[in-house]
């Protein structure tokens, strides 16, 4: 079974898995109400209006990232009451072409803590389209809108499923890559991915003091059942790996499952890959394999 290339979550449409793009349903200011409050409130997709909230208006925010790739956010800028009138008025207009509108950001995006609540203006550059956003060299949203960025550090923070792969850090010890198609979730303060036919669970242990990562992972298996349809174990210099699959009954239906671990000195990962089909053993080696010790 090949990678499930997701559709956006915003319209539906195929996502590239170079050029991506991301829409802020609501300025976050207006996440305090309920759902039905805010559907209540003056406005559309594009422009919005909350008595003691205030007036927003939606614009683009692209981001280059490393390896010639990018992604347009689309964020909401908080602007003055009589300018959001104003552009509700031209909107649909030739006018519409110079509209210019001063505010403030009104989305939090990571990586970029210094995003919400920087100025920065809106301008329209295609009339077909909502306004762009651009800002004075020196702020924060100058150097967000025109320096490049690391392209997993970007797409990591984003926790539905991408078309693309994607370097996952998840601890501060470990990372390994989140295939295309997997969506980012918690369970009880613990990492996973999921995706059609498709799941994989983490655990990041401390490992008794004085063993070596081959000691640990030969004690973490020592009960592990001995009925398996193949297992590897790998060496690549203080990495020390291992994995077996085998089949396994979940809810009254025939699931298989890969179980690696991956330590180096002082750690340990457990992972496990449920996958239904069988021929997607490699896939599940190949995350398995993906996992590497990060500088701490």
């Amino acid at each position: 079974m090949p990678d499930h290339l997701p559709d956006c979550p915003c319209c539906g449409n195929t996502l590239s898995p170079v050029d991506l793009a991301v829409r802020s349903a609501w300025p976050d200011p207006m996440l305090a109400l309920s759902e039905p409050e805010r559907e209540a409130t003056w406005g559309n997709h594009h422009l919005r209006q909350a008595d003691g909230i205030g007036a927003f208006v939606r614009c683009l925010m692209p981001v280059r990232l490393t390896g010639g790739g990018s992604i347009e956010f689309s964020v909401w800028l908080r602007v003055d009451p009589d300018a959001l009138r104003h552009a509700h008025e031209i909107w649909e207009t030739p006018a519409y072409a110079d509209l210019r509108l001063e505010g403030t950001v009104s989305n939090g995006i990571k990586p970029w803590d210094d995003l919400l609540g920087a100025p920065g203006r809106a301008e329209v550059r295609d009339p077909e389209s909502i306004p762009y956003l651009v800002a004075d060299e020196g702020t924060p949203l100058h150097r967000i809108l025109n320096d490049e960025w690391d392209r997993d550090e970007v797409l990591s923070r984003l926790t539905y499923a991408l078309p693309t792969p994607v370097r996952q850090r998840i601890t501060e010890r470990w990372s390994l890559e989140r295939t295309a198609g997997l969506e980012l979730r918690w369970h009880e303060n613990r990492l996973y991915f999921a995706g059609p036919g498709r799941t994989v669970h983490l655990d990041s242990l401390g490992p008794p003091p004085g063993l070596s990562p081959t000691e640990v992972i030969a004690a973490l298996t020592e009960d592990a059942p001995r009925d398996r349809d193949g297992e590897i174990t790998e060496e690549d210099g203080d990495i020390h790996r291992q994995a077996f699959w085998r089949p396994a009954l979940e809810e009254g239906r025939i699931v298989h499952n890969l179980h690696g671990f991956v330590a180096v000195p002082g750690a340990v990962l457990h992972l496990v890959c449920v996958y239904e089909d069988p021929d997607s053993l490699a896939w599940a080696q190949r995350v398995w394999r993906s996992v590497r010790p990060e500088k701490v």
